[in-house]
């Protein structure tokens, strides 16, 4: 800037065409730029908090006010003269005030913000828009006095021009207009190193207000060229500067928008997280819920038995005896085994059930599944234990669960007979066990929801199913690759079906079943 107005200067002289509009218009524009330019200064203050900015957006509106009486000064210099008061006294007062207010404001503001108390500081930043409306106040204030003043005593006030002609006091007040221009920019440029790039961009606010003094000091006479430039330089470093304050402002977006976009994506994973923290909760109410359901079934068979042996010992046989304490430590071991079972579900996450396939013989399974059973519910139980040699590859406990959830649901929901049968699918490489009972069978409206969790069918006499040991079935048919389901029977009746891989198409495993406690072995 102060380069270009040395260029300038052996020419400051020549005087052009006379464009009053020009000028108008130039300071129209400067208006507007430094409206946007303090209106972006307010908000980077009241998004961040820094004082000097706000000082800066004040030296800005300062300046975007006094254009206006300015605006109306060149208006009415047209219509009466430049040999009017308008013309000799409150224009180039204006000018000077201008050109020289806004350096001299800022640099003050500098020297007040870093002055000020710890507390009313912080008081500034807490209450930003309070802090702002004073701030404006103070500037309003500030722009109605002087401009009161230069209206109001414009006929004592000393002529800066004489019919067009600078007086020497005009030259005077312009030299010290431009003593205070230099004198800010030395103090602003001081410390520029430690400020942000919105406030150094004010360099070039500053230095332009010098170019204007300057090149008025060469060529004082009204709409010489050195008039006109240093207006334009008014203008060009108003623009340079919103340009600059628009462009380290769309930076400040692109970050805030990068910094909302992973606000957003981290929200997304707590998000995700909680429903996954729900889905434990959740989980860990449904094992409470089986451990109720499935501890009824073992638990009615042992008070059962309790009782009879408490009541009838003396008329029970020593045989009879030995059959009801077998099948005591039967049901205690099945709680037993249950427990573990329940306790491994507890420590998984749903959906991940930790398995133990085995190559598992088919007849031991249903052996073990109707060994468990009273003695009346077995004589109701017919088996068909498929091809010979048949094996499934499943977790044992996994697999007892699901054929024992399915015969014991049989005993309770149907009067007649139950048929428990294997066979191979069509392929031959899973096996199919189907638990069939003569009972009322499942309401259809039902049948949909029958392995959802926590259902039960509200129908009188009709089958309802376990309201969760179905739904906990199918989950761990599901974590051993097989598939649950259920078929009516024609005329009546129900049939639950388990498909299981077979063991025999994988060579690779050679893990079996103990016969005699169902414990895997190689």
């Amino acid at each position: 800037m102060i380069t270009a107005t040395l260029l300038v200067v052996p020419i400051a002289d020549y005087r052009p065409a006379v464009y009053p509009n020009l000028v108008l218009a130039v300071y129209v524009l400067m208006a507007g730029a430094d409206l946007l330019t303090m209106h972006l200064l307010v908000q980077q203050f009241l998004a961040g908090g820094r004082l000097a900015t706000l000082g800066l957006s004040s030296a800005y509106l300062y300046s975007t006010l006094m254009m206006l009486p300015y605006a109306v000064v060149v208006t009415r210099l047209q219509r009466w003269g430049p040999s009017s008061i308008w013309g000799e006294v409150c224009s180039p007062w204006l000018a000077v005030i201008i050109f020289a207010g806004f350096p001299v404001l800022v640099a003050v503001q500098q020297r007040v913000v870093a002055a000020l108390p710890a507390r009313l500081t912080e008081q500034a930043r807490t209450r930003r828009r309070a802090a702002t409306a004073i701030a404006a106040a103070v500037i309003l204030t500030l722009v109605a006095t002087v401009t009161g003043v230069i209206f109001g005593a414009a006929d004592r006030l000393p002529r800066l021009y004489h019919d067009g002609t600078p007086t020497a006091t005009g030259l005077w007040a312009v030299g010290v207009g431009l003593l205070a221009t230099a004198v800010s920019l030395l103090a602003v440029t001081r410390d520029l190193r430690h400020r942000p790039p919105v406030e150094r961009w004010v360099v070039v606010a500053i230095s332009a207000s010098l170019a204007c003094a300057t090149l008025y000091m060469f060529a004082p006479q009204r709409y010489t060229l050195g008039w006109y430039a240093g207006r334009v330089a008014l203008l060009v470093s108003s623009t340079v500067v919103l340009l600059a304050l628009l462009a380290e402002t769309a930076s400040l977006y692109r970050q805030l928008s990068a910094a909302h976009h992973e606000l957003s994506r981290r929200a997304e994973h707590l998000a995700a997280a909680n429903l996954e923290l729900e889905a434990t909760g959740a989980w860990k109410s449904d094992i409470i819920a089986t451990l109720t359901h499935e501890i009824n079934q073992p638990l009615a068979v042992i008070s059962a038995y309790s009782e009879e042996l408490t009541h009838e010992w003396d008329t029970t046989t020593d045989d009879e005896r030995r059959t009801a304490v077998q099948a005591l430590g039967k049901r205690v071991n099945q709680l037993l085994d249950m427990a573990a079972h329940l306790l491994a579900l507890c420590r998984a996450e749903p959906g991940h059930i930790h398995t133990q396939p085995i190559s598992l013989p088919v007849r031991q399974v249903l052996t073990r599944v109707t060994d468990n059973l009273t003695r009346r519910a077995r004589k109701r139980v017919t088996v068909n234990y498929g091809p010979p040699g048949t094996t499934a590859w499943a977790d044992p406990v996994h697999t007892h669960e699901v054929l024992t959830n399915f015969v014991t649901n049989a005993v309770k929901y149907s009067p007649g007979d139950i048929h428990i049968s294997v066979t191979l699918d069509d392929t031959g490489d899973d096996i199919l066990f189907a638990v069939s009972d003569e009972g009322n069978g499942v309401p259809p409206d039902f049948v949909g929801h029958l392995f959802d969790r926590f259902t039960q069918a509200e129908s009188a006499g009709a089958r309802t199913g376990a309201g969760f040991g179905l739904y906990l079935s199918k989950l761990l048919a599901e974590a051993n690759h097989g598939h649950v389901w259920y078929e009516d029977v024609v005329p009546h009746g129900s049939r639950f079906m388990l498909r299981l891989p077979r063991a025999q198409r994988n060579p690779h495993m050679t893990a079996s079943l103990n016969p005699a406690d169902g414990a895997a072995t190689t």
